[in-house]
């Protein structure tokens, strides 16, 4: 008798969060960024006074992942300017990435407190609050962003995510089709999906349709080997 894989679609879908959250940094530490710190530092010498050039140095040192310098350089752009709701945006995803995350909420709170047009900051406070396990409130953040983008990549996925860890498959199943909606080729959402269709409602021929298409999408797929013993045994179901 054929084993049955053993994953379950939460399982999956906070594996493909940390993917994409990843996926945001692959390209970071490189010449670019070093390039837009030595940009930035002589604007700063230059302009000594000005916000904009600290917080932009703020953005390449955090890019580059050294956020002690980006934590310096943010917060004296908010020390020349208190209203500038981008620098305590900016700070709260270097909480985020220092595992701060309860400090790094109340940034993202307070930079939609400042500016209340920052609507990236709903987006970040999504995964802030997943992170944190606040799954609701990521819920609600995820929501606000999609009111305003409702055809933002990736933020549907996400959304996603946060349903499958509250156990909403319906919803979870409704946002990641209108993912694929926005983006045929999205292979997260393919995998996720076909995996949510076998593993929750038993639905094997759109399990196998949404998995195939996941492996056709991405030959380096994470899980690859244990994705096609998944196909396998379904194609040998009745």
């Amino acid at each position: 008798m054929t084993k049955k894989i053993k994953l379950h679609p939460v399982e999956t879908v906070l594996f493909a969060l940390v993917v994409l959250l990843l996926s945001v940094g692959t390209y970071s530490r490189n010449r670019i960024w070093e390039d837009e710190i030595s940009l930035w530092t002589d604007c700063v010498n230059k302009s000594p006074h000005k916000a904009r050039p600290y917080l932009n140095l703020g953005v390449a040192y955090l890019n580059m992942g050294a956020y002690d310098k980006s934590f310096e350089a943010t917060q004296k752009a908010i020390q020349l300017d208190p209203k500038n709701g981008q620098a305590y945006y900016d700070l709260g995803l270097n909480y985020q990435k220092i595992g701060n995350l309860k400090e790094a909420i109340a940034m993202e709170k307070k930079s939609l407190e400042v500016d209340p047009a920052l609507d990236m900051a709903y987006y970040s406070l999504g995964g802030i609050y997943f992170e944190n396990g606040q799954y609701e409130e990521a819920e609600e953040a995820f929501q606000r962003f999609i009111k305003i983008y409702p055809y933002a990549p990736e933020v549907h996925g996400l959304l996603a995510i946060d349903y499958a860890a509250q156990k909403k498959f319906d919803k979870a199943v409704a946002e990641l089709e209108w993912e694929i909606r926005i983006n045929p080729y999205h292979t997260l959402a393919h995998l996720n999906l076909g995996q949510i269709y076998w593993y929750e409602f038993q639905n094997r021929q759109k399990a196998l349709s949404h998995l195939k298409r996941a492996l056709m999408l991405d030959p380096l797929i994470p899980n690859r080997a244990e994705i096609l013993r998944l196909v396998r045994l379904l194609e040998g179901l009745p």
